[in-house]
């Protein structure tokens, strides 16, 4: 299935961000791979917010805007007016000269090592896929747990502030995990460096499977529940394949 194209609006504002990259990337000592190292994020992703394959958010914007030298509204006037009212929802905020409103979203530990995990409304399947959510994402609630109960289970994660909790949905992955099991993600981690559990999206629709390395530059996407084959992935589909975030911990509470 092919992804659903843009918009003519989202589409245009992808436009505007790459042909301001392109102006200034010579400037600024910028390759496509530099400036996918710098918004932490892999080389496929970079290119798909500039060739307007994936719609851009507000956090996305934020960090082209600070690494390209622009405020949002260069390219975005619709993110523009989403930050500033995110901003102003929140409270109190640093508004710069330049325009840009600084909102802290990182998540510390307090001074007895707890630290509070967003549960975001996101359901990934673990069965055909479904449909990746448009956009703005919405927190349901906030969990704390202690970073001695995260060390206890061995979970190792890129940054605290990249710790999210999904829900999985379907029945592909039993044996692991569970339909509607509350999984714990680290969505620091967009790159497939090691067999594991990944979200990712593939064609539009958003996965969570395991991945594995196959014999060159393919990969198998493997259903743990053994009623469902293995599927290889090659060439043009791993470059169609986005991935968001590696699952650390099924809330049963299982390590993966």
């Amino acid at each position: 299935m092919s992804k659903k194209p843009l918009p003519p609006e989202k589409k245009e504002e992808c436009q505007r961000l790459k042909a301001i990259f392109n102006a200034k990337k010579n400037e600024l000592g910028l390759t496509q791979e530099k400036l996918a190292h710098a918004l932490e994020m892999n080389q496929s992703s970079v290119s798909h917010y500039l060739n307007g394959i994936n719609p851009l958010n507000a956090a996305v914007a934020a960090s082209f805007a600070k690494i390209l030298g622009v405020d949002v509204s260069a390219f975005s006037d619709r993110l523009a007016e989403e930050m500033t009212k995110i901003a102003q929802a929140i409270g109190p905020q640093t508004v710069k000269e330049d325009n840009v409103i600084t909102v802290d979203f990182t998540r510390k530990p307090d001074s007895e090592g707890y630290v509070t995990i967003p549960r975001l409304d996101v359901s990934a399947s673990m069965g055909r896929g479904i449909a990746a959510p448009d956009g703005h994402i919405d927190v349901i609630r906030d969990i704390t747990v202690h970073l001695d109960w995260l060390a206890r289970r061995g979970v190792h994660y890129s940054k605290l502030e990249n710790l999210s909790i999904i829900t999985g949905d379907g029945d592909s992955m039993e044996g692991t995990f569970s339909d509607g099991a509350s999984l714990l993600i680290d969505r620091g981690i967009t790159e497939i460096k090691t067999d594991a559990i990944y979200v990712f999206t593939l064609d539009g629709d958003l996965f969570i499977k395991r991945l594995q390395r196959i014999t060159g530059k393919s990969l198998s996407m493997i259903s743990d529940n053994p009623i469902y084959r293995p599927i290889d992935l090659h060439g043009e589909q791993l470059e169609r394949m986005h991935v968001h975030a590696r699952v650390l911990l099924a809330w049963d509470v299982k390590k993966l």
